[in-house]
């Protein structure tokens, strides 16, 4: 996303390492790579401070890349108007005021293009991320008072497609399906770009079936993610008129989930690959393996930020 989109930060002095982190109530995550060393290191941490991590991690000082969970932010698709890039996210203020649920003075947003529309007669089309300035500004302050340099403020998606210009680099069509507890985020790409955002919630059959995998009920979930799945690769296939993708990235962030990739395969004849991050980045061989995948997307943006 466009560094200046958000318009609530600046940047400050040298920075001594690069870093990229998410931040809930409950959980942290860091991944960062001091100037001095070039392995990067990785951590997660339940109820502890931010500064504490920074602190015992020997963090501070390094530009961070604040990446926002799918829960904080909104991801709108709307038409791009016709305004200089640097100008959109403030021409399409008016429009978001009744697509998101607090008053359109306490939002902030940040823009990116959906390539490829204006060649297939279609109007040119943005992505808008939406997020609630109220509730990030403290989360900057803690982000400055551990000793973070917050350089930049991105969004899980355009992280989740770094990992797969990393993990499944190629120019043709690449299907992404992330899974988290709370449901399941899925990109479609080409050549490294992102073309289409979509998610889904685990609805109470679904969370039943994670809790206790009787017989039938795995497959019926496994069914539900497949026809999830197709439907974004549809809206790919109708929007851009480009080929479905057939390859699939998947990064399956929770236990108990063992045979979804073979189900995809069987299901929707998809070329499956069952994200291994640890192999891209092994700063993260010694996480659990539901943690590996949801710091995949920030050892990826440190990556790319390397010189």
């Amino acid at each position: 996303m466009a560094q200046s989109g958000w318009g609530i930060f600046q940047k400050r002095r040298r920075p001594l390492g690069r870093a990229a982190l998410t931040l809930t109530a409950d959980q942290l995550a860091l991944v960062f790579r001091a100037e001095a060393r070039r392995e990067p290191v990785a951590l997660e941490r339940k109820g502890a401070s931010l500064a504490e991590a920074v602190a015992g991690a020997g963090a501070a000082g390094m530009a961070c890349e604040w990446v926002l969970e799918p829960s904080q932010y909104s991801l709108l698709q709307v038409d791009r108007p016709a305004v200089p890039p640097e100008e959109w996210a403030q021409a399409l203020r008016w429009k978001v005021r009744d697509l998101i649920p607090y008053p359109v003075d306490d939002a902030v947003m940040d823009a990116f293009e959906v390539p490829g529309l204006e060649a297939r007669g279609r109007p040119p089309t943005l992505y808008l991320a939406v997020a609630q300035k109220s509730q990030l500004r403290p989360r900057i302050e803690e982000i400055g008072a551990a000793g973070l340099l917050l350089s930049r403020i991105g969004i899980a998606h355009l992280a989740w497609a770094a990992v797969a210009r990393q993990l499944a680099s190629g120019d043709e069509s690449q299907a992404v399906l992330v899974i988290e507890p709370r449901g399941g985020s899925m990109l479609a790409m080409q050549e490294g770009i992102l073309f289409v955002a979509r998610q889904f919630e685990f609805d109470a059959d679904d969370q039943r079936a994670l809790r206790d995998p009787e017989a039938g009920r795995r497959e019926r979930l496994f069914e539900r993610i497949a026809l999830e799945l197709q439907r974004t690769l549809d809206y790919f296939d109708r929007t851009h008129q480009r080929p479905s993708p057939r390859r699939l990235l998947l990064l399956c962030g929770i236990e108990g989930l063992d045979g979804l990739g073979t189900a995809l395969r069987s299901l929707l004849g998809l070329e499956v690959q069952e994200g291994a991050p640890e192999q891209a980045w092994p700063e993260l061989a010694g996480l659990p393996l539901a943690a590996r995948a949801r710091l995949a997307g920030l050892s990826a943006l440190v990556a790319e930020a390397a010189p």
